[in-house]
């Protein structure tokens, strides 16, 4: 029996196929991609458009180079509603263990934020010419699965930042910290006191690590102390008049809880600052805790409680991933995941 021979290779795409595909020139096309939208009419830049994410079409470096070229060039893109993104201790955390990495080794880093809805449209993905991709993601579960296909159509490896479910898809690796088992330690600690009302605040936006957190730490409290209470509040943003109005809104309708589990530490301190204000004692009166343990956390006083993130390194971990893949055929791992740990401070 004869051995099948390899698979035969695809055919790239190319601008002239986008042009027939929408029956414009391939000017047209040229125009669209490169912004030149004054060149062209709102309904033929939707209709070129919709050719170029069906087909699956990436600017093809010819000018400046073969698409098989090794640009030693990585690309994260952080999926977030927010402008802002940087400004996120997390995020930032992240960018730098990454960008010094690979520094280190001569490749450089493209940094794009993108809100989740426009992803899957997104011509910057398209066209980023990189030789791999960072992706940290915001957003419900479907909303994330449609950011992996994307992902996975521009046929380049992929490391998900943070992501809790594992997609079945080939040459994606996942590296993230252990939010759940941080929620749990912190569970731990808190139901230590025998508390019995507890509050959680998280933000509306959905990050599958405060997700994964928050769940850790509701399904220890309600397992270690059964007769507890837990009250959820989402914030509207992570800002500090966006988290104080939230806690304030609460507590103008319910009693005081024994303590508050802020998702992150933003979120911890905005609470903390509001019961202050309110001549509120912490830890005496309410027991508070964060998650994350930046360096911005040693500004409030009391120290507040926390759960120590390894950002930076998870930065770092996720451009060793790459540089191996690339220097290879596959990821040697596919999930890898740091350790977290608790940083009592004078908060509980």
């Amino acid at each position: 029996m004869t051995a099948p021979g390899p698979a035969p290779k695809r055919r790239r795409v190319t601008i002239k196929d986008v042009a027939a595909a929408a029956n414009v020139s391939p000017m047209t096309v040229s125009n669209v991609i490169n912004g030149r939208h004054q060149f062209v009419g709102e309904a033929t830049r939707k209709a070129v458009e919709k050719e170029i994410a069906r087909l699956n079409y990436r600017v093809q470096e010819s000018a400046r180079g073969l698409r098989t070229s090794y640009r030693r060039s990585v690309g994260i893109a952080i999926v977030d509603e927010t402008q802002t993104f940087l400004s996120d201790h997390f995020n930032a955390h992240v960018v730098a263990g990454l960008s010094n990495v690979l520094s280190r080794h001569n490749h450089t880093l493209l940094v794009q934020g993108i809100p989740p809805q426009q992803f899957s449209k997104s011509l910057v993905i398209q066209n980023f010419a990189v030789d791999g991709f960072c992706v940290i993601m915001s957003g419900p579960p479907a909303r994330r699965a449609e950011i992996v296909d994307t992902l996975v159509r521009l046929d380049q490896p992929v490391v998900l930042i943070q992501e809790t479910t594992a997609p079945r898809a080939p040459d994606i690796c996942i590296v993230r910290q252990d939010d759940a088992g941080g929620g749990r330690v912190l569970a731990d600690h808190f139901a230590a006191r025998r508390l019995a009302r507890y509050l959680v605040i998280k933000p509306e936006t959905e990050w599958p690590a405060i997700e994964a957190r928050v769940d850790g730490f509701c399904e220890a409290i309600r397992r270690l102390v059964p007769e507890a209470s837990i009250d959820i509040v989402r914030t509207a943003t992570e800002d500090f008049d966006s988290v104080q109005r939230s806690v304030a809104a609460y507590l103008d309708s319910h009693a005081l809880p024994d303590a508050i589990f802020g998702a992150n530490d933003r979120l911890a301190i905005g609470a903390m600052l509001l019961l202050q204000a309110k001549d509120i004692a912490i830890p005496g009166r309410v027991r508070i805790a964060g998650f994350n343990g930046f360096e911005s956390r040693r500004y409030a006083r009391p120290l507040i409680t926390t759960v120590m993130s390894p950002a930076y390194a998870i930065g770092e971990r996720a451009a060793e991933a790459l540089l191996e893949r690339f220097a290879g055929d596959s990821f040697r791992e596919t999930d890898v995941v740091l350790p977290v740990h608790l940083d009592p401070g004078e908060t509980t």
